[in-house]
């Protein structure tokens, strides 16, 4: 069975994904390059992998994860991530419990510290929340502190959520987390590409990092010391062109340094859920928009100028609103002048515009 030397090669090749990829593009096939002698010049940089193929049988590894109820992917499966196909080092194998869904197209990342203070875990939980009532899948790592508030929130509000292990999927870190880890499997899924029986050695945190901020549209970092491995995450975001958001904190509290140190580089400063809506460009998913733009009276470029923008969801040029709308650049851009004073509409560099939050 083909698929099951994708899980061999994972499994001999850790956190080896570009390099699995590369063999099954060298080779035709990953059972092809399984097959091939220690020697083979075409296993040049995988050769401790290589050797390691004789203590694996990748259909006993297959059966072991059916009787676990553990799921898997791998890069050439419709059904892999998307969003995590296109960085710089996908893993080649992911695997899963609970349930892969279309909708986590759109997920955002709550990250923090582990010894994050009540401040932080109160807003990690709200932000979790909210974002779950706004239909958006909450992804963090489903560690002590932070992630775990940002789960919880997602679960409390009845939504989707996503947790990244650095461990097997048979290894639940911290123990503590059992229960939660269950119910994330149950309301979304719980991810990893470790394989069976791998513990939580530090090494890995920052692999499955990327995973994290690869899966999500952005990253929100709530609570960060100065070496945090959430400011990790949030440099992986960047290197995928995702968006880096950060709550601020008190200056006098170290939790907080990092975080500021976000901000003043140029994250987004996040006070709430619609800040992190509108650096996305989801503002129309905030609880209540709806109902804000309908009591608002509109002309009839208005309404043809938003609802470009509506469709479109992320920033349209002005230009291209003028090509789309069909209407004179004189008549484009009174309309949008006349959102944005009716706070409808955002203007951002570049002559770039987005529907924003419709405040009340």
């Amino acid at each position: 069975m083909s698929r099951a030397f994708w899980i061999g090669w994972a499994l001999a090749v850790p956190a080896g994904g570009r390099r699995i990829i590369g063999l099954r593009e060298c080779f035709g096939s990953l059972r092809e390059a399984w097959l091939a002698p220690v020697g083979d010049e075409r296993l040049r940089g995988v050769e401790a992998g290589a050797a390691r193929r004789r203590q694996i049988d990748p259909e006993k590894e297959l059966e072991r994860l059916s009787r676990k109820g553990i799921g898997f992917v791998t890069w050439e499966d419709s059904d892999y991530p998307a969003r995590l196909r296109h960085i710089f080092d996908p893993p080649a194998v992911i695997f899963y419990k609970g349930r892969l869904a279309s909708e986590d197209d759109l997920a955002v990342a709550v990250v923090g510290s582990r010894r994050c203070t009540y401040y932080g875990r109160a807003v990690a939980g709200n932000l979790g929340e909210e974002l779950a009532k706004a239909g958006v899948t909450v992804v963090s790592g489903m560690a002590r502190g932070i992630d775990s508030a940002a789960h919880r929130g997602a679960l409390k509000a009845g939504g989707r959520t996503v947790a990244v292990l650095g461990t097997g999927l048979d290894v639940v870190y911290p123990r503590e987390n059992t229960k939660l880890m269950q119910e994330i499997a149950e309301n979304g899924a719980v991810l990893s590409e470790f394989g069976l029986g791998v513990r939580p050695e530090p090494w890995n945190f920052p692999i499955r990092n990327r995973i994290i901020a690869g899966i999500a549209r952005g990253v929100v970092v709530v609570e960060a010391a100065e070496r945090s491995g959430a400011l990790i995450t949030a440099d992986l975001a960047l290197e995928s062109n995702r968006d880096v958001m950060a709550v601020p904190g008190p200056v006098t509290s170290p939790t907080s340094r990092g975080v500021n140190r976000l901000i003043k580089q140029g994250a987004r400063l996040v006070e709430g859920v619609e800040d992190v809506l509108d650096e996305l460009g989801l503002l129309e998913l905030f609880p209540g928009h709806a109902e804000a733009l309908a009591a608002v009276s509109l002309s009839s470029d208005e309404e043809l100028v938003l609802g470009i923008l509506r469709e479109q969801g992320g920033p349209v040029g002005e230009d291209d609103l003028i090509g789309r709308s069909a209407q004179s650049p004189a008549r484009v851009t009174a309309a949008l002048a006349y959102l944005e004073i009716k706070g409808l509409v955002t203007r951002l560099p570049g002559r770039l515009y987005c529907i924003s939050y419709c405040k009340r």
